[in-house]
């Protein structure tokens, strides 16, 4: 039996536009008042999902930064605040300046860039409705980072520097994509699977017990832990070669909202 309901947000719960369709948001909240448990996972910071939670409007747990922010959204409690080792983020740091990368930081749930008019800061921000703190590089300190995240339309160019971030920080980090032009630095930690897992604990509740949803390559461990993985129509090839069910629609084709109306048809006709 399914109790609890574990959403990743761009690509999966939202649309183009980034925002909760009205029978998204319908459905959730029937099946959460009938008992089922809702929970945010995403690789977010905290301060872009505020408006999505808002909207949802439910008084859920949001696992944030991919699990490195978890906050408790009835009470506003800091469950979790995890953040890059000050040698891991000064190593990664040093690469970027060394290669003069345009990239975004996150220190204290702030986002920080380099260039307002950049491709990348552009981007960050049409997509997490978020306005940045300007910065200098070579002032930028190491201590409190949460992480890095480089944006870029190149596949060859991410994928050059995945490869050579991983060699440079090996275990000490996370390094994963969140979204097709977003490659993410982050405490080695954390995952989304980890913390869900962690949260499901708390409440009393299994993994096999819970179903997730998503899309993209940071939603690989969070689909392999739970007892009901969902990828998305739109979701990588890697993700739906391991969930247990594929959506018939995107995240732009309601495709959350048909696929709960016709998995958990019963409970809400009762």
């Amino acid at each position: 039996m399914i109790k609890a309901l574990a959403f990743d947000l761009d690509g999966t719960l939202l649309n183009k536009e980034k925002k909760l369709t009205l029978g998204v948001k319908k459905v959730l909240r029937e099946l959460f008042e009938k008992g089922v448990e809702v929970l945010i996972v995403t690789g977010r910071p905290y301060s872009s999902t505020k408006e999505t939670l808002k909207d949802l409007n439910l008084p859920i747990i949001s696992i944030c930064y991919n699990g490195g922010k978890i906050v408790d959204n009835s009470s506003g409690e800091v469950i979790v605040n995890k953040i890059l080792p000050e040698d891991v983020a000064f190593d990664f740091l040093n690469y970027i300046k060394e290669k003069d990368i345009e990239i975004n930081l996150f220190k204290d749930d702030i986002w920080y860039a380099r260039n307002l008019d950049s491709y990348s800061t552009k981007i960050y921000s049409k997509n997490s409705g978020l306005t940045p703190e300007i910065f200098d590089l070579k002032e930028m300190t190491s201590e409190n980072l949460t992480k890095g995240v480089i944006v870029n339309s190149d596949d060859d160019f991410l994928n050059k520097h995945k490869k050579e971030l991983e060699d440079l920080l090996g275990e000490r980090a996370y390094i994963t994509f969140t979204q097709a032009q977003y490659l993410e630095v982050l405490n080695k930690d954390i995952n989304k699977g980890k913390a869900l897992k962690d949260i499901l604990e708390s409440k009393g509740i299994k993994l096999e017990e819970c179903m997730a949803f998503g899309d993209s390559e940071n939603d690989l461990e969070m689909i392999e832990a739970v007892g009901a993985g969902v990828a998305m129509k739109n979701a990588i090839p890697q993700l739906k070669n391991i969930a247990q069910h594929i959506t018939e629609y995107t995240n732009d084709e309601d495709g959350i909202e048909k696929f709960l109306k016709g998995y958990f048809k019963e409970i809400l006709e009762k």
